[in-house]
């Protein structure tokens, strides 16, 4: 069985990230000859990109051939070359076939009656103005365009959009602040403390909420940032918005952090054990069936479920 080789290079793992969400592009139900053609481009641009294609991509096929997810976990086993880090960082393939200002801010913006998406529902619509809006898991916005101004109004949960040109401006307003995006596709989620904007084209101007600072963030850059300030810049991969396709696309993420993503998908409690933090998962993954994501885990990886109900899991060392 091909098999992918855990690597410290920052390269080899990015490969493998760009490798998964070109992977989980594809397996959109709107994939287009665009993106296949988009796609085979990338991987001839350089032989890192071809190797980590075929890693990924034949891994992944193999699994999805088998009839039960036991037969995967056992063959996984068989492969005795494989050494035991690099089958819990392989293990996550086996399961993935399958900002409001204060004026706008009121009691009630809770209730946002436009666009909404129940816990693990992703949805996507096209705005009068053309451009075309995805609501993650959770998320909750307000729509309000006229002739004299175009407005989206992020309550919570995450945001992806690709703008279409129109004589005004876009401004996407949370408590956090407001971006006005400048010709581009980028995403924004609502956390605790602040927001995190990823773009993956084009730029975007940030506006803290209470702060005079702006700063535009250009094309495969993001930005954490709050009421008060900015926080800390990063790089973006477009794995990242693999959940616009009901996917998502992991390279070496800790299982700990793996399962809080996933957490936000299914209704109820979902926590690991903080135990598990050094095993890793990679792969794509299916958002349709956290259950069997979870059944999985047993079998690929030294861990265990502890269920209280379909509402209470815990992940647990095996």
């Amino acid at each position: 069985m091909d098999k992918i080789k855990h690597s410290q290079s920052a390269s080899g793992e990015n490969a493998i990230q760009q490798a998964c969400a070109w992977m989980a592009r594809l397996w959109a139900d709107d994939a287009t000859e665009k993106d296949h053609a988009a796609c085979l481009a990338w991987r001839q641009t350089a032989p890192e990109h071809e190797q980590a294609w075929q890693q990924v991509s034949q891994l992944q096929q193999r699994f999805n051939q088998l009839p039960e997810p036991q037969i995967g976990s056992k063959l996984l086993r068989q492969h005795t070359q494989i050494s035991r880090r690099q089958f819990l960082s392989l293990g996550g393939l086996g399961l993935g076939v399958g900002l409001l200002s204060a004026g706008h801010l009121g009691s009630n913006y809770l209730y946002s009656t436009d666009y909404a998406t129940q816990t693990g529902e992703i949805q996507n619509t096209t705005l009068a103005d053309g451009s075309r809006l995805f609501l993650n898991t959770g998320s909750r916005v307000d729509i309000d365009f006229n002739q004299h101004k175009r407005e989206i109004l992020l309550h919570a949960g995450e945001i992806y959009i690709e703008t279409a040109p129109h004589p005004l401006p876009l401004t996407v307003i949370s408590r956090q602040g407001s971006l006005v995006p400048l010709g581009t596709r980028f995403s924004v989620r609502l956390l605790e403390q602040h927001a995190r904007l990823a773009v993956y084209e084009g730029r975007v101007q940030i506006q803290p909420a209470q702060s005079t600072e702006t700063r535009v963030i250009e094309s495969g850059l993001g930005a954490n940032f709050s009421r008060n300030g900015f926080l800390a810049d990063y790089a973006v991969n477009a794995s990242g918005m693999a959940w616009t396709a009901h996917k998502l696309a992991v390279a070496n993420m800790p299982l700990t952090e793996f399962i809080d993503e996933l957490s936000r998908y299914r209704s109820g409690r979902l926590r690991a054990s903080p135990e598990l933090a050094s095993l890793t998962v990679t792969g794509v993954f299916s958002l349709k069936d956290t259950d069997r994501v979870l059944a999985q885990l047993t079998d690929i990886l030294p861990v265990k479920l502890q269920s209280y109900s379909s509402f209470w899991v815990n992940v647990l060392p095996g």
